[in-house]
């Protein structure tokens, strides 16, 4: 990205680590000029960003309830019950 493209708000992201975030502020430190993000506080080149749409949230993931959760973990206590009961985990033995 040139300088005049990044702008206190433009969402950007650093290639070389994957970093996204939006600019909070460009300064100009030793004759070149930088970017801090709001994902890290960090400042990175403004020559090495590259524009992006948007940030990725990180809540955005498969949603489930409570209730989903706690019946996943119910379900799985069994198994590893009903393995413990019989003394078997379908591994093979090896040994000799």
């Amino acid at each position: 990205m040139t300088t005049d493209d990044v702008a206190v708000g433009t969402v950007v992201r650093y290639p070389r680590t994957g970093t996204t975030g939006k600019v909070l502020q460009v300064e100009e430190i030793d004759g070149r000029q930088y970017a801090e993000l709001d994902s890290t506080g960090l400042y990175y080149q403004v020559d090495e960003l590259v524009s992006v749409d948007r940030v990725a949230d990180k809540a955005e993931r498969v949603g489930r309830s409570l209730e989903d959760y706690l019946e996943e973990e119910k379900e799985f206590q069994q198994q590893l019950e009903e393995v413990w009961e019989k003394g078997i985990d379908q591994s093979c033995e090896g040994g000799g």
